[in-house]
């Protein structure tokens, strides 16, 4: 056996003797160039339970939850999220919180549609197809009150047209001269024009059914004009929306969960 050998024998026992003074945290001390290895691999099952479910169903998830039994779960209203822990124990006895399980609401194409349009300035064929498009879930209402189909809609839109009118004035003195102008460009669409497009969908899956309001404005800072679209009231919609997430999913928990309002991160 060589010095070399000799040494690390001597390391490794001394290490051991001093073991793991003043603290109850396992550890042990290594010299510089060693390094650890896990046997857990190697057995025959690990030492703990670790893993995400991760989901968009919200019904999936609950069911998992459940059959978890003592989950603790945190919903972040605003992105739409929940995360599950089920092994954080408590401050007396924490956990390793590796067991976790992850819900993200996705958007119904429907609702997509009707926030991709929000603020959005349409020529007049493209916000005909659109109705047209989703003409199942639209209604529509004229600027003067009456109600329009999706298919009326779709027409109204396509019949504005815009008409300019022009003043001149021109006046001349002894020893000056003036002269005004103005333009102006007004919408017409035959009696009336649209103004309200009523858009029904569900917004996420398990949620309920909404009705949004988006008002129609029409541009006519052009010689084509272009309809511009803007959902009413959309913050206090998704308010609503956000409150009625955590209720279902109360709702579809056994009483072993327990539902926080906020997110968890382990520090």
């Amino acid at each position: 056996m060589d010095a070399e050998a000799i040494q690390k024998i001597q390391e490794l026992t001394h290490a051991a003797a001093i073991g793991n003074p003043g603290t109850d945290v396992p550890s042990i001390l290594v010299p510089s160039g060693f390094k650890l290895q896990s046997l857990e691999p190697l057995m025959t099952s690990p030492t703990r339970f670790r893993g995400t479910f991760a989901t968009t169903s919200l019904e999936d998830y609950a069911e998992y939850i459940n059959a978890e039994h003592g989950g603790r779960v945190f919903v972040d209203t605003e992105s739409m999220r929940a995360r599950a822990f089920f092994d954080l124990g408590d401050v007396t006895a924490p956990g390793h919180g590796e067991h976790t399980a992850a819900l993200t609401l996705e958007k119904t194409a429907a609702y997509a549609a009707m926030l991709d349009a929000d603020g959005k300035a349409f020529a007049q064929k493209d916000l005909a197809h659109w109705v047209e498009d989703w003409h199942a879930n639209i209604e529509g209402e004229d600027s003067n009150g009456n109600s329009l189909s999706p298919m009326q809609l779709a027409a109204a839109v396509r019949r504005i047209e815009i008409k300019a009118s022009s003043e001149r004035t021109h006046e001349e003195g002894d020893w000056n001269s003036s002269r005004s102008g103005l333009d102006q460009l007004d919408a017409r669409s035959g009696d009336a024009t649209p103004a309200i497009i009523r858009f029904s969908c569900t917004p996420y899956e398990a949620l309920s059914q909404r009705t949004f309001t988006l008002r129609v404005s029409i541009l006519t800072d052009d010689s084509k004009p272009r309809l511009k679209l803007r959902v009413s009231g959309l913050g206090a919609d998704q308010e609503l929306i956000a409150q009625e997430f955590k209720h279902v999913l109360g709702q579809h928990l056994a009483d072993g969960a327990t539902l926080l309002l906020g997110t968890f991160a382990k520090s």
